[in-house]
């Protein structure tokens, strides 16, 4: 496993890109989730290049970077990693999104045409993503307000994912952590509140499209 100055210099164009950013809620910079995501990618038994791109997942959807100009520093194998790990249309304008449940429905669908080095920094993604959002429910119940699907809809987009990713990385570290994440998620008090009394937690999860359709 060979580190390059590549690496530092991926770092500091990283802290460029998103320094007025933070967390969603938080006061944390956001930085903090692309240098965790990249140490999960790391720790998963990624290449640089995977390392690299980990840092710069969010740099198209959410710092106005193109696959053009990340193949231009880091190159094309990196650039093809974060345009895997974006789920906004490409013909899309900086800054806007398209609605919730599409973009995840689509990139869930999309995963199964997606190659392992780009599912690996997906899954450290969506690791992280989902291990913090059980670390603040643990002491704020109600902090699930703040993001755009609310606890339902995160609870289906996080199952779905594993779902998906278990079976092209079964041995991913990261996938486990996302699997222990959803676990708790689905069987915390605040989701059982949520799930009709007689049916099954997964079964109803999945329904969740279905009961969102608009």
């Amino acid at each position: 496993m060979t580190i390059t100055p590549r690496y530092g210099e991926a770092l500091l164009w990283t802290e460029a890109l998103h320094r007025k950013q933070r967390r969603k809620g938080k006061t944390v910079p956001y930085i903090s989730h692309l240098i965790s995501v990249s140490a999960l990618v790391w720790e998963d038994g990624g290449d640089e290049d995977q390392a690299i791109a980990a840092l710069l997942h969010d740099a198209i959807e959410d710092a106005d970077q193109t696959h053009a100009s990340i193949t231009k520093r880091f190159g094309e194998a990196v650039a093809d990693i974060v345009r895997d790990c974006t789920d906004t249309s490409p013909d899309a304008a900086f800054g806007e999104k398209e609605p919730w449940l599409l973009r995840k429905t689509r990139y869930l669908a999309s995963l199964q045409k997606k190659p392992l080095t780009s599912l690996l920094v997906t899954a450290a993604d969506k690791a992280h993503n989902a291990g913090d959002m059980v670390m603040d429910a643990r002491k704020h119940p109600a902090m699930w307000s703040k993001f755009n699907a609310g606890l339902e809809g995160s609870a289906w987009y996080l199952l779905r994912m594993h779902q998906e990713l278990v079976d092209r990385l079964p041995e991913s570290r990261s996938v486990q952590k996302l699997e222990e994440a959803v676990q708790e998620i689905l069987s915390s008090a605040v989701y059982q509140e949520l799930v009709p009394q007689g049916q099954p937690t997964e079964a109803w999860t999945q329904s969740y499209p279905e009961r969102h359709q608009s």
